[in-house]
């Protein structure tokens, strides 16, 4: 399989079907992937090396914070999603902690951004950029594409210096996720930009793994706004719905996604993601996300809805 593990030409057939190639070449969609396919670039998947080489104080469970807040989670996390990732206030939170695969790193303040770099031997030749917009520690309303320009620059060039340093013969996607000044975490795969639905975009993407080369430029299909808006939910819980009508509601959307809790299993510890709605239409996103809500039951809990952008009460 080309799109090896997630494969967006059937997530997403009416974009890609017949536009993207599917063959020649193994494009890694997933971490697990990309870990057994890049075996000298994998250093960059563990969060104590990306804390050295910033120079950030940091340390396995066992070792002593030095100050506090601070964010605890996996030294290498394969699966995503903030599993087991958590933040301790003060050392009696941290000294419950006995997984010794986790570490501490200081817990940052600021803009949450996701970088899908494009890399050509080497070098950086095309970004795409996300800003999210956080919920509690782990989740996300949503994330919106911006442009460099609406990008501090400051914190672009940190991550693009970063992946030209310590990727220096990379071909590929890289997707660089950092809050404030920081880079937090960085995976050698796409982010989120196969769920813009461009098939030029992902036919090139699948040229760069061939051949090496990027000559990609956005036509005026391209969207100047895109929205991938999120809806988390209480855990241990199973949601019933008519997914006739659920895609009925959606079906005017680029994308979307109600996630099965048998196969999108890695969430932070106090909320499931349930769905997410992808389009260049904030207003479309919206009232997806408000429908959805209130034909999902039983209901989720408020806490996780009413501080939503635009979050619309419509149950019963």
């Amino acid at each position: 399989m080309t799109w090896s593990s997630y494969n967006p030409i059937k997530q997403m057939p009416a974009h890609y079907a017949g536009k993207v190639s599917d063959t020649d070449v193994i494009i890694p969609t997933t971490d697990p992937v990309a870990w057994c396919q890049f075996f000298e670039y994998r250093h960059i998947y563990n969060k104590m090396f990306i804390c050295a080489s910033q120079e950030l104080t940091h340390g396995p469970v066992g070792t002593h914070p030095t100050e506090y807040p601070v964010c605890v989670k996996p030294i290498i996390n394969l699966l995503g999603g903030s599993v087991q990732s958590q933040v301790c206030h003060n050392l009696e939170q941290y000294q419950k902690i006995t997984n010794p695969s986790l570490f501490w790193s200081p817990y940052h303040m600021g803009e949450h951004y996701s970088f899908d770099f494009i890399m050509a031997r080497g070098r950086v030749v095309d970004c795409f950029i996300f800003r999210g917009e956080k919920l509690q520690h782990g989740a996300f309303d949503y994330w919106e594409l911006v442009t460099e320009m609406d990008t501090p620059d400051d914190v672009y060039r940190h991550a693009h210096n970063w992946l030209e340093t310590h990727l220096d013969k990379y071909t590929g996607c890289v997707n660089v996720e950092t809050i404030g000044n920081y880079i937090i975490e960085a995976q050698l795969r796409m982010g989120d930009i196969d769920r813009l639905g461009d098939p030029t975009l992902l036919q090139a993407i699948h040229d760069l793994y061939a051949s090496g080369q990027w000559d990609w430029q956005p036509d005026e299909h391209f969207p100047d706004e895109f929205y991938l808006a999120a809806l988390f939910a209480q855990p241990n819980t199973t949601f019933s719905f008519n997914p006739n009508l659920i895609g009925k509601i959606c079906e005017d959307l680029i994308y979307y996604q109600i996630d099965d809790p048998n196969q999108y299993h890695t969430n932070p510890s106090h909320g499931n993601r349930v769905a997410i709605f992808c389009d260049d239409s904030w207003e479309k996103v919206t009232r997806a996300r408000n429908l959805v809500v209130a034909l999902l039951k039983p209901d989720i809990d408020g806490r996780y809805v009413d501080c939503l952008r635009d979050y619309e009460e419509l149950r019963l």
